[in-house]
C-alpha cells in the first residue's frame, strides 16, 4: 500500500472516530453506527494492506473493539454515557463509578517467586524499601514513589512478580490491563486513565499495575492513530505530579510491564516517568527447577520409579519460558497419559516421554529475541 493511500485511509478512521464520538456524546445511536462502519471498513484495509506487521496487528485489535461496541449500539447501549438506576423512591442517580483497586491483595508473595535472585534484589531497593521504611527513603528522594518498567520474554512471569510485589507489601493494587482502558469506549480512554489515577490519589499508599504497556505508549513518532496519541497524553499528564506529596508516609508505586520496551515512547521512559527499568528474563535453573516440581505437585506418582529427574528437565529446559516449561511438562504428561488409558491405572512419566515432546516443541523465545532484550538493558 502507497503511503499516499495508507494516509488516506488513516484520515477515514481517524475521522469516523471522532464523529463517532461526537455522535455518543449527544446519544445519536444510529448515526454514530453509521460512522463506526466507515471506522470498521478502514481499520479491515488498514489490517489487511498496512506494510509494518506491527500496524497490522494494531488495526485488527481495532477491528475487534469496534466490532463489539457496534454490537452494543444494535442493543440500544451507549457505553459512552454512564449508566442511570432508579432507587427505591424513584430517584434516578447516575451508577457509581467503577473500582479498579482490589478489595483484597494477592494471595502471592516474592517467596512464591523462584530464582531472578537480581530481580527481586531491585524490587527490595526500588519498592519495598520505600513501602516499609517511608522516612528512610525520604532521606534521599524528595518524592514519595517510584515508577517502574518492568520489561522481558513473554511467558516469563512479570504479572506474576508483580502480584509478588502487592502480595508482600499488603497495600492497595490495582491490576489494569491496557485492555480494560481502550476497549471500553471510543475517545474514552484519556477519561478511564485520569479515572484510575484519581482514585490512586486517595491511598498514601498503593500500587498500580499497568500490563501489556506498549500498547499505550507506542512512539507517538510513529504512523499511529489520534486518540492513542492522546491516552499517552493523558498517561504522562497524570503520572507527572503523581508522587508529589508532603506527607512523608506517602509512597505509591506504579509498574508498568512489557514484552516489546524498545517501541515505547521516549517521554515515557526518561526522568520522573518510568526511569527505572528491571529486565525479567528468562528463568534461571532454580526457577526452572521450582517450575517443574510445581507441574508434577499434584500427584508425585507421575515421577516415582522413573528414569526422568528434575534436575535433568531442568538443565535440558534451559532457554525456555516459563510459560513454555509448563507447557512441555503437561505435554509430556499427556504422553504418558496415553499409556495408562491402556493399562487402565496411573504410570510414571518417562525419560522417553519427555525426550519426545522436546524433539518436536518449538521455542517461543529465540537467541535473537534474548540478545534485543540484552542489547535494551545496556541502552543500546
Amino acid at each position: 500500500m502507497s503511503s499516499l493511500l495508507y494516509q488516506q485511509y488513516t484520515n477515514i478512521y481517524d475521522g469516523a472516530i471522532q464523529k463517532c464520538k461526537e455522535c455518543l456524546e449527544r446519544n445519536d445511536l444510529a448515526e454514530a453506527s453509521s460512522y463506526l462502519s466507515s471506522a470498521i471498513e478502514a481499520a479491515i484495509y488498514l489490517a489487511n494492506n498496512a506494510a509494518i506487521v506491527e500496524l497490522q496487528k494494531k488495526y485488527s485489535e481495532e477491528y475487534r473493539r469496534l466490532l463489539s461496541l457496534k454490537d452494543k449500539l444494535s442493543h440500544g447501549e451507549n457505553p459512552f454515557l454512564k449508566k442511570k438506576t432508579v432507587t427505591a423512591n424513584g430517584v434516578e442517580s447516575e451508577e457509581k463509578e467503577t473500582h479498579y483497586f482490589s478489595k483484597e491483595p494477592p494471595s502471592v508473595t516474592l517467596k512464591d517467586v523462584a530464582g531472578l535472585a537480581r530481580v527481586k534484589e531491585e524490587i527490595e531497593m526500588n519498592v519495598l524499601l520505600p513501602m516499609r521504611n517511608p522516612a528512610l527513603y525520604y532521606a534521599y528522594n524528595d518524592v514519595g514513589g517510584v515508577n517502574i518498567l518492568m520489561y522481558g520474554p513473554p511467558g516469563c512471569g512479570k504479572t506474576f512478580v508483580a502480584e509478588a510485589i502487592a502480595g508482600e507489601l499488603k497495600c492497595p493494587f490495582a491490576k489494569i490491563n491496557v485492555y480494560d482502558i481502550l476497549d471500553k469506549y471510543v475517545g474514552e480512554a484519556p477519561r478511564k486513565i485520569k479515572e484510575i489515577f484519581a482514585e490512586a490519589e486517595k491511598y498514601e499508599q498503593c500500587m498500580l499495575f499497568f500490563d501489556e504497556l506498549d500498547s499505550l505508549f507506542s512512539d507517538r513518532e510513529s504512523d499511529d492513530s489520534s486518540h492513542t496519541k492522546d491516552v499517552l497524553t493523558a498517561f504522562l499528564t497524570c503520572i507527572s505530579g503523581f508522587h508529589k506529596k508532603s506527607d512523608k508516609k506517602s509512597v505509591r508505586v506504579v509498574i508498568g510491564a512489557t514484552n516489546r520496551p524498545w517501541i515505547i515512547d521516549k517521554a515515557a521512559i526518561r526522568g520522573g516517568r518510568f526511569d527505572t527499568h528491571i529486565y525479567v528474563g528468562l528463568p534461571d535453573e532454580d526457577a526452572r527447577k521450582f517450575i517443574v516440581e510445581k507441574a508434577f505437585r499434584n500427584d508425585p506418582r507421575l515421577l516415582q520409579g522413573s528414569d526422568l529427574t528434575i534436575p535433568y528437565m531442568s538443565e535440558k529446559l534451559e532457554g525456555f519460558s516459563g510459560a513454555d516449561i509448563t507447557s512441555i511438562c503437561q505435554k509430556a504428561k499427556i504422553q504418558a497419559l496415553k499409556r495408562a488409558k491402556v493399562q487402565n491405572q496411573v504410570v510414571p512419566v518417562l525419560k522417553s516421554d519427555f525426550d519426545e515432546v522436546m524433539k518436536t516443541y518449538k521455542n517461543t523465545i529465540s537467541k535473537e529475541d534474548i540478545q534485543t532484550f540484552e542489547a535494551f538493558e545496556k541502552g543500546f
